[in-house]
């Protein structure tokens, strides 16, 4: 019992931690490009920036479709938070040359029947050798967390699928990239995690989309989608290039918030269903706590529950005569017809009794010594006490009356005297 449960408690304690430190979408500072906390980006996006690429930072999907041109890359950090009908118009959009997906659900996948599959998920990012040759191959980085595979051929492959770009049929290049953990601050610095970052978002301009929450119910018109002109006009991504303090949003349109809603396009935190508020009332650790103690509970009913097994001798919890005993065990041999039993408890007890009045050294001789005290053949006394179980009622009587006789012979001093002088006058 007690190794299963410290197995139990170890599983446990490993889920709980998993689940309390795992990060989400849901936090603010999640793939944020003007964070430098662990989770956010704001180093990625100044690379980009120190290189020429300018960062527009939106917070709404509205926002990232009134985008034009063609020569812009979309980063989208939570794609199931955006909504699906926008999402769509996102990846047919040609104001995008290329379409970021980080960690897309097979929900997401399925919703717009995007060429592709989610082939499995992983606790903790690993790392991965690139593997392709028309892929951004700029070695070892960490992105193996949600793995993929396409369903159409043309598509590229890489990093043992935590990288998947998807071929361009008439609109943007669809990218997916199976962990976060290459555009975090604090893990931007281990293996070609930042060199990879800057291949998948440059050298074009990116447009940003940075969602914390599901985006509520359209309640106003979305922009016409941008179409193919003849004449490819110049990108018009807005901002200026990033480098701004570290509580300043990138480029910035003027309705954007940071939790993803948008002044301009109708979206605000009454258009739709909010959020559960139980589980943002607490912080993690409380609920982290509150599951430690369920599993306590549930150890403790297990360490205190009855055990499973044979059953066990316990010493009687009060004095009763011994008439009783005997009169009680003798009736539940009786009705289980356990003769064998019952032999066996009568000759283990003659043994037990013969040791203690002739010594262990004298009954361990076998029947030979309890022959010569008793006077009895050795034939019979091995019969007596070794021999087949009874199989019938009057046969356990005759064994029980033997039994009885042979103590006599060998405990009883005035039958041993009695016997010894009648030895003696027979001989003389």
């Amino acid at each position: 019992m007690a190794p299963a449960a410290a197995v139990l408690l170890l599983f446990t304690v490993t889920i709980v931690a998993w689940a309390v430190q795992r990060v989400t979408p849901a936090d603010a500072q999640f793939l944020e490009p003007a964070s430098r906390a662990g989770i956010g980006s704001g180093t990625v996006a100044r690379r980009l920036a120190a290189a020429g690429t300018p960062v527009h930072r939106v917070g709404s999907s509205a926002a990232a479709l009134s985008v034009t041109g063609e020569d812009a890359t979309l980063l989208v950090t939570a794609p199931g938070y955006v909504r699906p009908a926008r999402l769509e118009r996102l990846l047919r959009s040609t104001g995008y040359r290329r379409v970021v997906l980080v960690a897309p659900s097979p929900t997401v996948l399925d919703e717009q029947r995007l060429p592709a599959r989610r082939t499995g998920s992983r606790w903790t990012t690993g790392v991965a050798d690139a593997g392709c040759a028309d892929g951004p191959s700029v070695g070892p980085a960490a992105v193996r967390g949600d793995t993929y595979a396409a369903t159409v051929p043309g598509a590229h492959r890489c990093y043992a699928g935590g990288v998947l770009l998807l071929p361009a049929t008439g609109g943007p290049q669809v990218v997916l990239v199976g962990a976060a953990d290459v555009f975090r601050n604090d893990r931007i610095g281990e293996h070609r995690n930042a060199a990879l970052a800057t291949a998948l978002l440059g050298p074009l301009p990116v447009v940003w989309l940075s969602l914390h929450r599901p985006e509520p119910v359209e309640q106003a018109p979305l922009p016409p989608v941008p179409t193919a002109s003849p004449e490819r006009p110049e990108p018009t991504v807005t901002g200026p290039t990033y480098e701004p303090p570290p509580s300043a949003t990138v480029g910035g349109d003027s309705g954007s918030r940071a939790d993803g809603g948008s002044a301009g396009d109708g979206s605000s935190d009454g258009g739709g269903a909010p959020p559960n508020p139980l589980w943002s009332a607490l912080p993690p650790w409380v609920w982290a706590i509150v599951v430690q103690l369920l599993v306590a509970a549930v150890l403790f009913a297990a360490w205190r529950a009855r055990r499973l097994g044979g059953p066990v001798s316990e010493p009687l919890p009060v004095l009763v005569p011994s008439t009783e005993t005997v009169l009680g065990r003798a009736r539940l041999y009786r009705r289980s017809n356990a003769r064998a039993a019952a032999a066996a408890a009568l000759r283990a007890g003659t043994l037990r009794r013969l040791r203690a009045g002739v010594g262990d050294a004298a009954a361990a001789t076998g029947a030979e010594a309890l022959a010569t005290a008793s006077g009895w053949p050795i034939e019979r006394v091995e019969s007596v006490l070794y021999g087949p179980a009874p199989e019938r009622d009057d046969e356990l009587r005759a064994l029980a009356a033997d039994l009885a006789e042979l103590r006599r012979r060998v405990l009883d001093p005035r039958y041993g005297s009695a016997n010894e002088g009648t030895g003696r006058a027979g001989h003389r």
